[in-house]
């Protein structure tokens, strides 16, 4: 028999280990001493030892290790709980994946920053006329379902070739669980047009108002989509600018079907100049 400490050494783990495996009654010594309480252990308890170790690694519980150890438990049982198990991991492993990915799309912008910032473009949009509808979304309801509803209905016969399909975001800065948008494009004829489409949506005829635009064409992927936002942002406060409106998204080129996101767009935020007082003292 080996003392606990000898025992510690030979199996590669703590005393403190041995001792609390010892309480809770999952691995026991042989023999304990009864007038120094000195526990001793085996050789031939290695293998139960290295099993509930072993069961340890893959994640399992204490509980649940202690009826492994005990049999008290069906091969159903164990393929059930390790299934369970490497569901959990799985998920876990991916969880950590995706952190990776944003914790490299955060690098990104750190190293993208400054080039983007200087890619922001000031334009004078003109007054345009534009055919489109315009829906209020809750939380529940699908942007890409009115998105392509509209796209289908403005593609249909000679309206094919008129503009450029276009976002406007209506919002107040206060409501968050609604989404106030309007789709439409430009029109190229003096013609005006009010026709109802799928789900009571309503095109209507009407003038997008002109505009100095701060604008910006992202890459095709959310995150410089996002990019596009900040670095419009930054560039509006570096150059003393207010935002002065509707936010737009200009595609330059539409998405061939829902969920594709092979397609470009402009961002463009309205904008004013701003006011900035002279200081002449701080010229000296």
């Amino acid at each position: 028999m080996y003392s606990i400490g000898e025992y510690a050494r030979i199996a590669q783990v703590s005393k403190r280990l041995l001792r609390y495996y010892d309480e809770i009654g999952l691995f026991q010594p042989v023999k304990i001493d009864p007038e120094s309480g000195h526990r001793y252990y085996s050789a031939s308890q290695l293998p139960e030892l290295n099993r509930i170790l072993a069961l340890k690694d893959l994640g399992l519980s204490l509980n649940q290790i202690q009826r492994f150890v005990r049999d008290d438990i069906s091969p159903a049982e164990i393929q059930g709980m390790l299934s369970l198990k490497k569901a959990e991991l799985e998920q876990q492993v991916l969880g950590e994946l995706q952190r990776i990915r944003t914790i490299e799309s955060r690098l990104k912008q750190i190293q993208d920053r400054d080039n983007l910032v200087r890619d922001v473009i000031v334009k004078q949009v003109p007054q345009q006329r534009f055919i489109g509808a315009r829906k209020v979304l809750s939380q529940s309801d699908s942007p890409d379902d009115f998105f392509w509803s509209v796209v289908n209905a403005l593609t249909q016969g000679n309206r094919a070739n008129n503009g450029q399909m276009t976002i406007v975001f209506h919002e107040d800065g206060i409501e968050s669980d609604y989404i106030d948008m309007e789709l439409g494009k430009s029109l190229d004829r003096t013609s005006r047009l009010s026709l109802t489409i799928n789900n009571g949506i309503t095109l209507t005829d009407k003038f997008l108002p002109s505009a100095t635009m701060a604008t910006f064409v992202p890459q095709t992927t959310d995150c410089s989509k996002l990019l596009g936002y900040n670095a419009i942002a930054e560039w509006v406060e570096a150059n003393h600018y207010d935002l002065a409106g509707a936010v737009r998204l200009v595609f330059l080129e539409l998405p061939k079907q829902p969920g594709d996101d092979d397609y470009i767009m402009e961002i463009q935020f309205p904008v004013r100049k701003r006011e900035v007082a002279l200081n002449l003292r701080s010229l000296n």
